[in-house]
């Protein structure tokens, strides 16, 4: 049963693909270990548990960047990320809109989501992927359990020509027959395994597609 719980709990992080804002009130340091620092707290509009994870890894901020916007490549990487496929892009407006099968252990079936995603830069420089699933896109099949609860983002700030900063805040339902006491489990695990992969990949220094001109 705990394997079980903790596959979930890697497969919700995964999807994460916030802001500087301050951290809401209640909100507990969970996890801090290896350099990642991961908190949990209950949104009232939210049964599962929300987070924020952060850490900082050696390499350009625009690698960093690459890596996570390099979306088709995401399960070569991310914890049980099954597919990733583009539906579409638009660089001028950075927008995009993914769709995701995401594995799910047996006996549970899997899930399939599809997400649009707005990458933007900030006054202060930051780049800003937000995240969030939404209703049209693909058409719903059976053989997965449809997610529409799903917020995720990232936050990238350069403290250095090879350091970074990396946040990743968010929540996801796995909904169907999983109760949120479920999802709710190991939650702190989610974020750092996630972040602890994306380092190691970071690590190998893989190439990597061309960021878009206004991240530049």
């Amino acid at each position: 049963m705990k394997k079980t719980v903790m596959l979930i709990a890697c497969v919700v992080a995964s999807l994460s693909l916030a802001t500087q804002a301050a951290l809401p009130n209640g909100a507990k340091l969970s996890l801090d270990k290896n350099n990642v620092k991961v908190w949990t707290y209950k949104d009232s509009n939210n049964s599962v548990l929300s987070y924020k994870s952060e850490t900082t890894f050696d390499v350009p901020v625009e690698k960093a960047v690459a890596l996570v916007l390099d979306v088709e490549h995401a399960p070569n990487w991310a914890p049980n990320i099954k597919k990733v496929q583009l539906l579409n892009r638009d660089d001028k407006k950075g927008e995009f809109t993914i769709y995701m099968i995401l594995h799910f252990p047996f006996p549970l079936k899997d899930r399939d989501m599809v997400v649009r995603g707005k990458v933007m830069k900030d006054a202060n420089g930051n780049i800003v992927i937000k995240n969030k699933a939404i209703a049209q896109g693909m058409p719903i099949n059976s053989d997965y359990v449809r997610m529409t609860q799903y917020e995720g983002d990232w936050t990238f700030q350069k403290l250095a020509a090879n350091k970074v900063k990396v946040s990743n805040s968010g929540f996801a339902n796995p909904e169907g027959s999983i109760p949120a006491s479920v999802a709710n489990m190991f939650v702190e695990q989610m974020p750092y395994q996630m972040l602890q992969k994306m380092k190691a990949t970071l690590a190998k220094n893989p190439k990597l597609p061309a960021l878009p001109e206004f991240l530049k």
